[in-house]
């Protein structure tokens, strides 16, 4: 498995999902909830930690997922270890930039693995995840127009604009510099407002 794992550009989509389901059989995914259990000095607390856990995970979910944040590996959700609250970091692939790239996209909307449901309890998604996701979403929606209103700001930013122009590559078939550059001109406005119409949609 690990000679396969070191070049995975050579080997065929059916050895990646057997290399996938090989690494989830060899471990259980249950550290974060044994840190949480660990590192607790009383039940009490770690109830507590539990629940925050859980309800930041929820809130962050639902908050990441209208803006359109991806890249959410381990390394950028930090967890405070005396409050268990899950805080995110690096914003640097927001607006659904990491689902348009040409290389490995991403097809989620926020991450929740095994791993971060397990830390959640016995009732996983289907108690304190899920009410407070829905209560989030809710308040983000009846917030719509001054969440739009922040957002768009960013979406022009110069840099935001850079990454999400990333993508633009030159459309098969296109034979003119003239045609090409056109293209070019106009693709900050169409790609500015896809986001725009997608963070509307989201929040709809």
């Amino acid at each position: 498995m690990q000679s396969l794992a070191q070049d995975t550009e050579q080997v065929t989509l059916m050895q990646k999902v057997q290399l996938f389901e090989r690494a989830l059989a060899s471990t259980m995914g249950d550290d974060l909830q044994h840190i949480l259990w660990l590192k607790s000095p009383s039940s009490e607390v770690w109830f507590d930690r539990r629940t925050n856990y859980t309800r930041s995970m929820a809130c962050m979910s639902m908050v990441g997922y209208i803006l359109g944040l991806g890249d959410r590996h381990p390394s950028n959700l930090m967890l405070d270890r005396l409050t268990g609250k899950i805080v995110h970091i690096d914003f640097g692939d927001c607006f659904d930039v990491a689902m348009t790239r040409e290389k490995f996209p991403e097809k989620i909307p926020f991450r929740l693995t095994r791993m971060l449901v397990k830390a959640m309890g016995v009732t996983g998604i289907e108690g304190n995840y899920r009410f407070t996701c829905e209560r989030v979403l809710r308040l983000l929606r009846a917030n719509r127009d001054s969440l739009l209103a922040v957002l768009e700001a960013f979406v022009y930013d110069p840099v935001i604009s850079w990454r999400l122009l990333e993508g633009t590559k030159r459309v098969p078939g296109e034979k003119h510099d003239v045609t090409r550059r056109k293209t070019l001109q106009e693709a900050p406005r169409i790609v500015r407002e896809r986001v725009i119409d997608r963070i509307k949609h989201k929040l709809a």
